[in-house]
């Protein structure tokens, strides 16, 4: 006849509460106290039956570590209560084994994060230093004496917009101070002469494409024929003489460029930069005789570009405003008006405008 191998009663002490209110008893001791059989592995059932039930006594019939640490965690939100816990296994069976191994493998597990977390520790201290600028030496026979002060560090003016990007980090670590505006023409500030536009390949692209890269350099235009990038950039340095294209690899590449850009240079001003503005591409709107707003008025594209292509010393935002402003309405206005009102109506270009639209062909050179 087989005989079964004896049964094991584990008991955990109950924890002792500050006060030491609780009256301990044991399993005998209880008098109609309702039992409740639940399955072991259902996480939130057992927790919605331990917030419901309250018990007192707790017995594992297969013993589950899972079903064990919520126990666990239901006492430790709940110290105030009495709560003991019985756990039923053969000894050396395979109920033993594998709860040993679950405790095994859970230690296990926490040593492991342990020491993951002692070798990828990243360092809370953040690098503060910087970089000495780079700056010129230059002779006393030319003049280097009278240069600025070494302990001033030279300053980039940068717009706000440009700190969700790495550049104005890396050249405040390059030793230079960053000065924080809102820029309407430009990115960065380098010098009173030199301002800098920053695109990436995919904005350049898309601005070439639609000119706005166009209009941001004040001069040219974008030609029907004219659909690839590289042709669309050639037309944009050839319609701006003065715009320099630097192509950088990487922030810290472009804060050398920058570097190099300011050497021997005087040091911007955030007012002035601030100060410049953009064109305005509609007409203000304005009140007529009755009282009533007139709606904007965009000026027609293709008369826009032409005009801005043929007519001497006038970009394209100087032709924008002409055409918008009520002193010229036609060529022949243009064409016919006395300087003075042509200066007035143009500004400094009414010279050039002026000899232009009185030029005598049959004139011998």
């Amino acid at each position: 006849m087989r005989k079964d191998p004896p049964v094991t009663v584990k008991t955990e002490p109950p924890d002792e509460v500050q006060d030491g209110s609780y009256d301990a008893k044991t399993i005998g001791e209880h008098e109609k106290v309702p039992l409740v059989i639940m399955p072991y592995g259902e996480r939130y059932s057992i927790l919605r039956q331990l917030e419901q039930m309250k018990p007192t006594v707790i017995i594992l019939y297969n013993t589950d570590i899972a079903t064990l640490r919520h126990i666990e965690i239901y006492k430790a939100c709940h110290s105030e209560l009495f709560l003991q816990i019985f756990s039923l296994m053969y000894r050396e069976s395979t109920e033993e084994s594998r709860y040993l191994t679950a405790l095994k493998n859970e230690t296990d597990a926490f040593e492991s994060l342990f020491k993951e977390k002692a070798t990828l520790l990243i360092p809370r201290r953040y690098e503060t230093d910087r970089e000495e600028v780079p700056r010129l030496e230059l002779s006393t026979r030319d003049g280097g004496g009278q240069q600025a002060d070494l302990d001033e560090r030279p300053k980039v003016i940068v717009d706000m917009r440009e700190f969700n990007s790495e550049l104005p980090t890396v050249l405040y670590t390059k030793g230079y101070d960053v000065v924080a505006v809102t820029l309407e023409v430009g990115d960065y500030v380098l010098s009173p002469g030199i301002a800098v536009e920053r695109k990436a390949l995919d904005d350049l692209t898309q601005s070439l494409q639609s000119g706005r890269v166009f209009k941001q350099s004040e001069q040219g235009e974008l030609t029907r024929h004219c659909r690839e990038v590289r042709a669309l950039l050639c037309a944009l340095l050839r319609a701006t003489p003065r715009l320099k294209l630097i192509w950088s690899l990487s922030p810290a590449n472009s804060a050398e460029y920058f570097a190099e850009l300011k050497l021997n240079r005087p040091e911007p001003d955030a007012e002035q930069a601030m100060s410049l503005k953009g064109d305005e591409t509609t007409k203000p709107i304005e009140e007529d005789q009755t009282g009533s707003p007139d709606k904007r008025r965009k000026p027609n594209a293709i008369l826009l570009r032409h005009m801005s292509q043929h007519l001497p010393g006038m970009a394209r935002g100087d032709v924008q405003s002409m055409m918008l402003s009520q002193k010229v309405r036609s060529l022949r206005d243009l064409f016919t008006m006395p300087i003075e009102q042509l200066h007035t109506a143009v500004g400094s270009h009414a010279d050039k405008l002026h000899v232009f639209a009185n030029f005598d062909f049959s004139a011998s050179d």
